[in-house]
Order: C-alpha cells, then sequence, then structure tokens
C-alpha cells in the first residue's frame, strides 16, 4: 500500500478561515494531519469485492455511502452537485485556455511543454492538468517571502484559500498515486 500523504497542502492559515466557511468546507482543514493505518487499509483491500462494490466479512456484507462519508468528514453533501469541465478553449495565441484560467484565479503563469520554464521530463502542466507538487512549491516559495497574515489583502487570502483546496482536493481526497496532476476543472470549484 503506498499513501501520498499531505505533502502537497499548504499549512493551514486561520486567515482563510471565513473564507472556507463560505464555501461550507472549513471541516477540511481537520484531514491536514490524517494518520493512515496502513494493516488496516490493506485489510480492508483485500475484502473489497468489485463485483457488488461491497467489503465481504464473515457477518456479511457492508458497503460505505455517501452518507456515511459525510458523517466521518463534516462535508456538505447536500446541494448542486460538483461536476467537472475539463473543456475551456484555447485562445488566439495558442495557448491552452488553462494556462490563462490560472493566470486570472490565481496569479501565476503555468509554464507548459516548449516553454523556457518548463522541463521536457515533467512539465507544470500537461494538457488541461496541472502538476499539484509544482503549484504547492511555486506558491510556499512564495509565502516564505511574503507570509500570509490577518491583515493581507482579501485576493491573497482568497489566493491562499484555493491553492489550500487544491492540494486537499489533489493530495488527499482524489489522490492518484500514478502522478501529482489535477484536473484543472477543479479550479473552478476552488
Amino acid at each position: 500500500l503506498r499513501y501520498r500523504g499531505t505533502t502537497n497542502v499548504l499549512p493551514f492559515h486561520p486567515a482563510i478561515l471565513p473564507f472556507l466557511k463560505r464555501a461550507r468546507l472549513d471541516s477540511i482543514r481537520l484531514f491536514n494531519g490524517i494518520k493512515v493505518d496502513r494493516q488496516l487499509i490493506t485489510a480492508l483491500a483485500e475484502r473489497w469485492r468489485k463485483e457488488t462494490h461491497c467489503f465481504n466479512f464473515r457477518e456479511g456484507e457492508a458497503t460505505i455511502t455517501l452518507m456515511y462519508v459525510a458523517i466521518l468528514t463534516h462535508l456538505p453533501i447536500d446541494g448542486k452537485p460538483v461536476c467537472v469541465s475539463d473543456h475551456l478553449p484555447d485562445d488566439r495565441d495558442g495557448m491552452p485556455g488553462w494556462v490563462h484560467f490560472i493566470h486570472s484565479v490565481l496569479g501565476v503563469k503555468v509554464p507548459v511543454k516548449g516553454c523556457v520554464d518548463a522541463t521536457d521530463r515533467m512539465p507544470p502542466m500537461r494538457k488541461h492538468q496541472v502538476s499539484i507538487t509544482w503549484l504547492t512549491k511555486y506558491f510556499r516559495d512564495h509565502y516564505e517571502c511574503h507570509p500570509l497574515t490577518e491583515e493581507s489583502p482579501e485576493d491573497e487570502k482568497e489566493r491562499y484559500t484555493r491553492v489550500y483546496l487544491i492540494g486537499m482536493i489533489g493530495g488527499v481526497f482524489f489522490s492518484i498515486k500514478s502522478s501529482n496532476l489535477l484536473s484543472c476543472g477543479w479550479l473552478r470549484m476552488a
């Protein structure tokens, strides 16, 4: 069993709490230091049956419902469903539309393959996906030089909140061990 952990998450800062509350995601901060019981996860994985989408125990079958997830995470499950669209048209200069969208939302220009700043081995952006590791490192470096405070401008707090949520979404809730790329569609939600 491999666990990515929360290395790609900016540390929680109390100044972003009002933004998390407005989004009804203030309980997400509780997952930043979550401990994983690898033996338990491995045991549960051995009991999972793909055919029935249930855990097969001696006492019978059991499954995890959305209600259980909501109870354990304190995250809202009511309201409109979250649908992530990856389509954003390229603009006239041929740059991917997501590059401009990320710049407008986070204030950072992500280098794409073929740019001077991008490495050919692992560019920070591929198609409609952005590297969470690159994004988090960029903002960690930024906030080391310009620390977030209670007196920081609202747009700076909002930007920090977005990067924090992106790290939590891609690094904790929907992490994929094969890559550290996150669909840019999540930026629309964060």
